[in-house]
């Protein structure tokens, strides 16, 4: 297990549109030199502390992950997301935060969507907490993002996991496939 980057060791930037703030763990180019065969992605931590419109990624599929239960409006269907749930929709649908019972972060990954002409290439997934966890050594690049501190690791640490590495189970984060 090598660690890539910590949530505490990088600053905050505003959203796209402005509405609120995020630290960014992986940046789309970062992503090309950790998974050359997936398609670009793009992992950040937001922070939740009031309602508001999320910004448009057209050509990305996002995975959203929120630390305290929220309710985001998709396309204009209201759905109330659990702690540590993940919701996927696509990055150019019109996605609203319209209830907060209190501030929160939330797991952001933004995948480029597949393009018809390039040779296929595999998109990251996030595997939730709560979900099957099994990820053999033959099936590429995996991450796993801790979703609180523990003695060895601090909350929102991005670690690469390897062949050998043990059960993640221990560690309380999303694994990144």
């Amino acid at each position: 297990m090598r660690v890539l980057t910590s949530f505490d060791d990088r600053d905050p930037v505003p959203w796209a549109n402005g509405a609120g703030e995020t630290t960014e763990l992986v940046s789309l180019a970062d992503s090309e030199s950790l998974t050359p065969l997936a398609r670009p992605w793009r992992l950040s931590i937001a922070r939740l502390d009031r309602t508001a419109e999320f910004s448009a990624l057209p050509g990305m599929v996002r995975t959203f992950l929120p630390t305290a239960e929220v309710v985001l409006s998709v396309d204009g269907r209201t759905q109330r997301i659990p702690r540590l749930t993940p919701l996927r929709f696509r990055g150019d649908q019109a996605v609203v935060l319209t209830e907060l019972g209190e501030p929160c972060f939330a797991v952001n990954l933004m995948v480029a969507q597949a393009d018809s002409v390039d040779p296929p290439r595999r998109g990251l997934v996030m595997i939730g907490p709560d979900e099957e966890r099994t990820v053999s050594a033959d099936d590429g690049a995996a991450f796993l993002l801790t979703l609180a501190s523990n003695p060895d690791h601090p909350r929102f640490q991005l670690l690469e996991l390897t062949g050998c590495d043990g059960p993640t189970d221990r560690l309380g984060g999303v694994l990144l496939h």
